[in-house]
């Protein structure tokens, strides 16, 4: 017997993730490997947390001088991460200390 509903796995997966609500958790996961492997060893040390809550991504911040600096560079961040994600996930970034 020969199954007519052939998709590919990868759809499959997305759907399931979806559905039960994985998504965000998972894309927090991919932001955090992103933030850790390409902003380097000196932005790494000063970052508290990244947390990711509907489309507005927070970035704690320990160094005042930092948080300032990137405060400036929203726009930048949105866009490389947006960009490494392949999808437009964040909309707007905010720095806490």
């Amino acid at each position: 017997m020969k199954r007519t509903n052939d998709q590919p796995l990868k759809d499959v997966l997305a759907r399931l993730v979806r559905r039960e609500g994985m998504r965000q958790p998972l894309l927090e996961v991919r932001i955090r490997e992103i933030w850790h492997q390409d902003m380097g060893d000196y932005i790494n040390r000063y970052t508290r947390f990244l947390r990711l809550k509907g489309g507005m991504l927070e970035i704690g911040i320990t160094s005042s001088g930092l948080r300032d600096e990137l405060h400036y560079s929203k726009t930048k961040i949105t866009s490389f991460l947006n960009e490494r994600l392949g999808e437009e996930v964040i909309q707007d970034v905010v720095i806490r200390s």
